[in-house]
């Protein structure tokens, strides 16, 4: 099962709604969030919710709402 999970995570089909963003960015695979403030993770989740940049996180922040990439970026973001 974590093994299914985990495909459908790096798909980009587990990460709005429960901000499993961690999974990647914490895990070795992508950039470690805790590097950047939240305003930069702001901005540049926007900037995947626009189309623009890397497709993977394109799909996987499509559903987010302004506030749910706010959240996560407090949560995940340099403290």
């Amino acid at each position: 099962m974590k093994k299914l999970l985990a495909v459908a995570a790096v798909a980009g089909f587990a990460f709005a709604g429960n901000f499993n963003c961690a999974m990647c960015h914490n895990g070795g695979m992508a950039v470690k969030l805790d590097t950047m403030t939240p305003a930069e993770i702001v901005k540049k989740t926007k900037e995947f919710k626009a189309g623009k940049g890397n497709p993977m996180m394109v799909n996987a922040v499509k559903n987010m709402s302004d506030a749910d990439i706010e959240a996560a970026a407090k949560e995940f973001g340099k403290k």
